[in-house]
């Protein structure tokens, strides 16, 4: 959809939009970074009030929320680089949400209209109250060029829809997995508490500017928070965060820069017998960086939840990455599971020590995100005293540019209860079938415990400049045996860790098992 699109609707829409928010513009005035910060202060120092629920506006079902489009008309800065349309109240979206334009030293609210959006006749009441809000926005870019790419459809550049969920995507990709402002409780004895965007500022950028900010006002009963994303769009989007935290009271599992993905099966895991297509996931691995060691996680849609977390002093970064790009290994022209984005964590500043988290939850279909990933800080932060972080999103294609060998495919024999199972990981890198064929290239395959079922193991370079590591993991093993496997050059380390474990039993899906392992 570009700048065509929205002049050819007309500019009834656009005056209606104009009108709305001169009508509750504020005084005269700026907005900052530090003016959200006194607001989540001022949140945080009184108890916990949830957004009103909408009145008058029912709970609309997904098929009718999806018959809801915005007006192109209507969108924000037609002549401009950036754009901006909003999505309407309903479904699951049913709490006021303000939405503020700030320009030329004034802050402007968006007051909702139905007008704006197409919808099927009678399914918004009349009259509506004034200030319902809406549930989000998402901000497009002239820069994207859908021609450019067989899985960009659009120029949508980030979307902001639901508790504190947003998700981006490159130029050449499309929407996959998101992040989310912050987790609470992810996998705790009691419910997992989802905080909520309440209110958002938009700065009208400058016309032809290549970055847009976004501040964002968050709310939970345990905490509130103020958010501040610099979006800068392109081949990767580039998402910098700093955000203040203000905790009423004690967090069990407090979840910093978290990821929410899905993952139903892949090429080495045994496909359910009603889906066709050999692969099905937003994420395949999870990858995480200290100062001694880069891991890569291959995700699972386990029996029961797992929970893996790892220790790191010096956090470098992490992330959910999809390196799996081809079709083939796909085969969903709907779905294009090959487009979806990786996202990388970067912290801007020292975090100090604490557990990078990795949460696989059981899944039936599709439709699920059952994978979360963030950062646990090993000191509590204090209550009502800020908490300030920043760090860096960035949404591209195959993750961080990394110096050592990538694990780009992992092959399992059937895991049959009994039968031993066949290993087969490739590693690619500039130098590594050199390094095989002079003889320099080792490896290092570790299964921690006295009875470590690994035999068989061979390594080997391929035709396609990789190199495959194989090994077979013994019928009799522990229930959980967790396997860590990297090449090395005369005993220095040339590729990622590849981290996996395998599980042999079916337990019920409602228990949960914890495995702790060190980085």
């Amino acid at each position: 959809m570009g700048r065509a699109g929205y002049r050819g609707f007309g500019g009834v829409a656009v005056a209606l939009l104009v009108f709305a928010t001169q009508a509750v513009a504020s005084p005269a005035q700026g907005f900052d970074y530090a003016t959200a910060v006194r607001k989540a202060q001022h949140l945080a120092a009184g108890p916990f009030r949830p957004q009103a629920r909408i009145p008058r506006i029912g709970r609309f079902t997904y098929d009718q929320y999806r018959s809801v489009h915005f007006r192109p008309g209507a969108t924000l800065w037609p002549h401009r680089r950036f754009h901006m349309q909003l999505f309407a109240p309903g479904y699951r979206f049913v709490r006021a949400v303000s939405v503020y334009v700030v320009a030329s030293g004034r802050v402007r609210r968006l007051r909702f209209h139905p007008s704006f959006f197409r919808h099927p006749k009678g399914l918004y009441p009349r009259p509506l109250p004034a200030h319902i809000g809406y549930a989000g926005f998402r901000l497009l870019y002239d820069g994207y060029d859908p021609r450019r790419s067989k899985v960009a459809t659009n120029d949508q550049v980030i979307v902001f829809l639901g508790a504190s969920y947003f998700r981006a995507k490159g130029s050449h990709e499309q929407f996959g997995l998101s992040a989310r402002g912050l987790a609470i409780d992810t996998i705790a004895p009691h419910p997992e508490e989802f905080p909520h965007f309440i209110a958002y500022w938009i700065r009208r950028p400058a016309r032809q500017a290549r970055a847009i900010t976004v501040f964002a006002l968050m709310n939970s009963p345990s905490a509130a928070a103020a958010f501040r994303f610099r979006i800068r769009p392109g081949r990767a989007v580039h998402v910098r965060v700093r955000a203040t935290f203000f905790f009423r009271r004690p967090v069990r599992e407090l979840g910093i820069a978290p990821l929410s993905s899905m993952y139903m099966y892949d090429l080495c895991d045994r496909r359910p017998w009603a889906y066709l297509r050999p692969a099905v996931h937003d994420s395949e691995g999870f990858l995480l960086e200290s100062r001694h060691a880069v891991r890569w996680r291959q995700l699972a849609n386990p029996a029961r939840v797992h929970q893996f977390l790892f220790p790191v002093r010096h956090l470098r970064g992490f992330g959910l990455i999809q390196r799996d790009r081809d079709f083939f290994d796909y085969q969903s022209v709907s779905m294009r599971y090959q487009g979806r984005p990786s996202v990388w964590v970067r912290p801007r500043g020292a975090w100090g020590p604490g557990a990078a988290t990795l949460v696989e939850i059981p899944s039936p279909n599709e439709t699920n995100d059952n994978v979360a990933a963030f950062w646990q800080p090993a000191r509590r932060p204090p209550l009502e005293q800020p908490y300030r972080l920043r760090y860096t999103l960035i949404w591209n294609g195959a993750g961080p540019r990394e110096s050592l060998a990538r694990v780009v495919q992992t092959r399992a024999s059937a895991r049959c209860p009994g039968r031993p199972v066949r290993f087969a990981i490739q590693f690619a890198g500039a130098s590594l079938a050199r390094l095989v064929k002079g003889g320099h290239l080792a490896v290092q395959v570790r299964a921690p415990g006295p009875h470590a079922p690994l035999v068989d193991i061979a390594l080997r370079a391929l035709a396609s400049g990789r190199v495959q590591l194989s090994f077979t993991v013994g019928a009799k093993r522990p229930k959980a045996l967790r396997i860590r496997a990297e090449l090395v050059d005369r005993g220095r380390p040339v590729s990622e860790v590849w981290d996996y474990v395998v599980a042999r039993e079916e337990p019920p899906i409602h228990v949960m098992r914890r495995l702790r392992g060190a980085s």
